[in-house]
């Protein structure tokens, strides 16, 4: 709790969940902040299936734009539509600084390692990698959450809350872990996702958030830009 306390007090926008300190409850430590009434954003838009996701998808790109151009930046490491909470007027404020840090910048040869290694390949699986929304080098190591991972898995969250889904539904972590090192992910195509956003332009920012090259996929401002 410290650690996240460290990050998320160093934060100041209207698309952040405000840090209201830390407080002992009953003996245990807690972290405070604004109740936020409609909760979660997965559960916001599946209860609310007429709101603009779109807006709701450039707040959360200019909350994620605030943190990677801060000095030093930092890295959210754990976007997710569950981890992006909705406020009273309806705008979207990016929670959860628990995996939060400073970004250093990695070596790139670290990425074409990466990068070039075969699927079919014996691979380790980052015990703390989250399946659904990890980029493929945080599923390979942990310790390779950058801004560029950041980037995908907002990619993710794109169209986990244009299709009211989580990425990958009904698949184990072992074949989401296969896909995601492949490159595949299906473009959904029900009309639903199409007309909350989901068009081919939408798509082409997301494939270019998924690219298996972190330093190809485009900057949080880039992705800002496009979706207004």
């Amino acid at each position: 709790l410290l650690h996240e306390a460290s990050m998320w007090r160093k934060l100041d926008h209207p698309n952040i969940l405000p840090f209201l300190g830390l407080a002992s409850i009953d003996g245990s430590p807690h972290l405070l902040s604004p109740l936020m009434k409609h909760g979660a954003a997965d559960d916001f838009v599946k209860k609310n299936p007429n709101v603009n996701r779109v807006q709701l998808l450039v707040q959360i790109a200019q909350g994620l734009e605030y943190m990677h151009t801060r000095k030093p930046p930092i890295i959210h490491g754990d976007l997710k539509a569950n981890n992006v909470l909705i406020s009273e007027d309806g705008s979207a404020r990016l929670a959860d600084f628990g995996l939060s840090r400073e970004h250093v910048e990695p070596n790139s040869e670290v990425y074409v390692e990466m990068n070039t290694q075969r699927a079919t390949a014996p691979i380790k699986m980052s015990y703390h990698a989250n399946f659904r929304w990890g980029a493929p080098e945080v599923l390979l190591d942990d310790m390779y959450r950058t801004l560029a991972s950041d980037i995908f898995s907002l990619g993710r969250l794109n169209v986990e809350l244009l299709t009211g889904e989580i990425p990958f539904p009904g698949l184990t972590d072992g074949v989401i872990f296969q896909h995601v090192l492949t490159g595949r992910y299906d473009r959904p195509t029900d009309r639903d996702a199409v007309a909350c956003g989901l068009d081919d332009e939408m798509w082409v920012l997301t494939l270019e958030c998924w690219d298996r090259v972190p330093l190809k996929r485009p900057s949080a401002w880039q992705v800002v830009e496009r979706l207004r």
